[in-house]
């Protein structure tokens, strides 16, 4: 990816988990692929489909959408396999739980809905608190 934008992020620390937070515009949620090597994340998101056309003629051009990519050092190791990810709305989130060791891997977004553009990746353990949790599932009051 030689011409990738570079996407700005938010990194922060809740509790045993590192969360990493980049807006991805204009991307297929599928076409978003998040590397894990040691301490080091990359985001990478290819366009492909409409909107890759760069021939065209523009009399004005402002917007622009993807390739984005970018690689952050995290402060300590995590744990890729299980992370959970989410894109909806041209924001990719990526929750990485701390691990004791180096571990590396790559993380894909897949469809769970029918929502065009909201995608989950939810392979560990639930990474809420346990008051969260329970507040969340209890039925509501008829």
């Amino acid at each position: 990816m030689t011409t990738a934008r570079r996407t700005p992020v938010n990194v922060y620390r809740q509790n045993n988990r590192i969360m990493v937070a980049t807006p991805v515009p204009g991307m297929e949620p599928v076409n978003i692929r998040i590397e894990v090597h040691g301490r080091r994340v990359t985001v990478q998101a290819t366009l492909r489909g409409p909107g890759q056309d760069r021939k065209q003629q523009y009399l004005r051009r402002e917007w622009s959408v993807g390739p984005y990519e970018r690689t952050v050092t995290l402060p300590t190791w995590v744990d890729p396999a299980r992370a959970n990810a989410t894109y909806d709305n041209g924001v990719l989130v990526v929750i990485l739980p701390i691990a004791a060791r180096r571990t590396s891997g790559t993380i894909m977004l897949r469809k769970v809905g029918t929502a065009k553009g909201r995608l989950r990746r939810h392979v560990g353990a639930n990474l809420r608190p346990a008051d969260a949790t329970s507040a969340e599932t209890a039925p509501a009051a008829p």
